[in-house]
């Protein structure tokens, strides 16, 4: 079965270590290949790596998970949003 690739993209490093974890554990099927603290840096690490997965916060500094679909005319990942915001 072949893995699937994702980053974690969340500006707090506590919550990517706790989702890492959750993954590593319950998920062994993904493989974390990267993660970032903003969305300028997800960008970068989905234009240089295969991404298939990306676990996305919705609340950083400077720009809001959202802005990263405006990076990409047409996104060849997944994404799940991962944010402790109800309102989303």
């Amino acid at each position: 079965m072949k893995a699937i690739k994702a980053i974690l993209v969340d500006d707090e490093e506590n919550a990517r270590l706790i989702l890492s974890n959750f993954i590593a554990e319950f998920c062994p099927s993904v493989e974390i290949i990267g993660q970032a603290e903003d969305v300028k840096t997800a960008v970068k690490l989905i234009n240089k790596n295969e991404v298939d997965l990306v676990f996305l916060d919705i609340e950083m500094p400077n720009e809001n998970g959202f802005a990263l679909f405006d990076y990409f005319n047409k996104p060849t990942f997944e994404t799940i949003f991962c944010t402790a915001y109800s309102e989303y």
